[in-house]
């Protein structure tokens, strides 16, 4: 299987996670982009400033994961970045709205999900293609079943 058949194999789990990963970011940042003042208001209680430059990167980010995810490009240290992504939003929604979990009540439950899948998809690509000298494939090194 070629490299590029091998990135939209849909048999393949990972491969779905990792898709589904980053097209659930358009939505995500073009609701920022639509609804930018709304965006700015809820930065600016989550206490980031100044909070029209928070904005930017936040949609700049989001937007560099959604098609380096679902596209395959640089999947596992944009795994890693989507996973912070998730993290420092779960930071502003508790900032804003209280520790909570479930999303239909502003919870983080959701974010969480989000960046547990985005952590997976970065370690599973990083099993696959450790890089240089075989460095942090570790945790996810797959060994050979022994046979009988």
């Amino acid at each position: 299987m070629s490299e590029v058949n091998a990135r939209f194999d849909l048999s393949n789990p990972m491969v779905v996670t990792r898709i589904l990963c980053g097209l659930f970011y358009f939505p995500h940042a073009i609701s920022k982009i639509i609804g930018f003042a709304g965006a700015v208001g809820f930065f600016t209680k989550a206490g980031f400033y100044p909070p029209e430059g928070f904005v930017v990167l936040s949609v700049t980010m989001e937007l560099i994961c959604a098609f380096g995810l679902t596209f395959g490009v640089f999947t596992k240290y944009l795994g890693v970045v989507s996973a912070g992504l998730m993290a420092v939003a779960a930071y502003a929604t508790i900032a804003v709205h209280g520790l909570g979990w479930f999303w239909a009540q502003h919870g983080i439950e959701y974010l969480v999900f989000w960046g547990v899948a985005s952590l997976a998809v970065a370690l599973d690509a990083w099993n696959r293609n450790p890089g240089i000298f075989g460095l942090f494939a570790w945790p996810l090194k797959r060994t050979a079943p022994a046979t009988a």
